[in-house]
């Protein structure tokens, strides 16, 4: 006969136990779970079962799962090929209700949509958050960035297309003067709002040259439109030309602004920081906007260059966390009607839509040289 397993013997009654006797050591008996783990353990399991049931149900209709499944998809595949990603720089930057949003409404209600502009932004932020970037050191690094930029070039159609050639420029006056206004023409800058065209270093950005004979090649960074007056006066009538420059407050131009590095070389003995060679003040230059060779019609307010302002109870500008250039580029209607005609063009079929085809390929250049990433120490981004 098997011996009885101890866990089904009984124990002896109480008269027969020996005195050493011990009774059998218990299982223990199953502890009762507190209120503060019953809540997690009923939720667990209450979705334990809500998911079994669903697992359970799309078993038994699966034909129907994979059906709604593919209408679902095919729905969501029509709203990719119908989205629109939005690249208007107005929309995207432009806060609804400012005084630059007004004057952009008011330029395209008087002129139409054609005649607006487009834009290309570069956007420079210190590596640390709250960092000060009005500092003559990040200024040059945005020059250099801004350099390469306004260096761009694309080939499209058998041609090369560079910033001077597809920018914005306001309307080339006329001069009675032939010699002159075949100078303005190649010379007149392209519309770029920077924080550098508070210094003599803004006249870099701008491209062309012009040729008078027994001077060197006139560039912005060299030309001083009242000294050219003077030399050119016993020579040629240039009334119009001094009426001209007078209304816009053109002055001396770049070469009257400081220079951020007054040690360049090539730095115009006429900028106020030339001789003493000390750096300027980056803060107090920025305070009040920048203006463009224009002093009358070229005003760039603060809002439009400098981002994270902060300022003294007196309103003076200390401080800034970001730089902001932008540049202004013909619309494709623009483009087109600039170009038509030319004889850099008519061998192409130039139209509008190969003009549009121009722009984009020209700021796509610019973005894969200048992704939106983090930026070094007061880099671009």
């Amino acid at each position: 006969m098997p011996p009885i397993p101890a866990s089904m013997a009984r124990s002896p009654p109480l008269g027969e136990l020996p005195p050493d006797y011990t009774p059998p050591a218990r299982a223990a008996a199953p502890q009762i779970l507190t209120g503060s783990l019953k809540a997690p353990l009923w939720l667990r399991a209450y979705f334990q079962g809500l998911l079994f049931s669903l697992g359970c149900g799309i078993q038994r209709h699966c034909g129907k799962v994979f059906f709604l499944g593919l209408l679902a998809f095919g729905a969501l595949a029509l709203g990719l090929r119908v989205a629109i990603i939005e690249t208007d720089l107005e929309q995207l930057w432009v806060e609804v209700g400012s005084q630059v949003s007004q004057e952009l409404h008011y330029t395209k209600e008087k002129l139409g949509e054609e005649a607006a502009y487009t834009s290309q932004m570069l956007i420079q932020t210190p590596r640390q958050e709250g960092e000060n970037i009005l500092t003559p050191e990040a200024l040059d690094l945005h020059l250099q960035a801004a350099l390469t930029a306004s260096k761009v070039q694309v080939s499209l159609y058998g041609k090369s297309w560079d910033l001077n050639k597809i920018c914005y420029k306001s309307g080339v006056p006329l001069i009675e003067n032939g010699m002159i206004e075949r100078m303005i023409e190649k010379l007149f800058p392209c519309v770029i709002l920077t924080p550098l065209d508070c210094f003599w270093e803004g006249a870099k950005l701008q491209g062309g040259s012009a040729y008078l004979p027994g001077r060197p090649d006139i560039q912005w960074t060299n030309l001083d439109p009242e000294q050219l007056l003077e030399e050119l006066g016993p020579f040629t009538s240039l009334e119009g030309f001094r009426e001209l420059l007078d209304k816009a407050q053109v002055g001396q131009a770049y070469v009257g602004r400081p220079c951020l590095n007054p040690d360049d070389l090539h730095c115009p003995p006429s900028a106020p920081n030339h001789h003493s060679r000390q750096a300027p003040d980056v803060a107090r230059e920025l305070s009040g906007g920048c203006h463009g060779f224009s002093h009358k019609f070229m005003h760039w307010q603060e809002e439009l260059l400098l981002g994270g302002m902060a300022r003294d109870p007196q309103g003076q500008l200390l401080r800034a966390e970001a730089l902001q250039s932008t540049f202004l580029l013909m619309s494709p209607r623009q483009l087109y009607e600039h170009f038509r005609g030319d004889y850099q063009t008519h061998d192409i079929g130039w139209s509008e839509e190969q003009a549009g085809t121009v722009l984009q390929a020209w700021q796509r250049r610019f973005v894969q040289i200048y992704p939106v990433s983090p930026a070094g120490p007061g880099g671009p981004a």
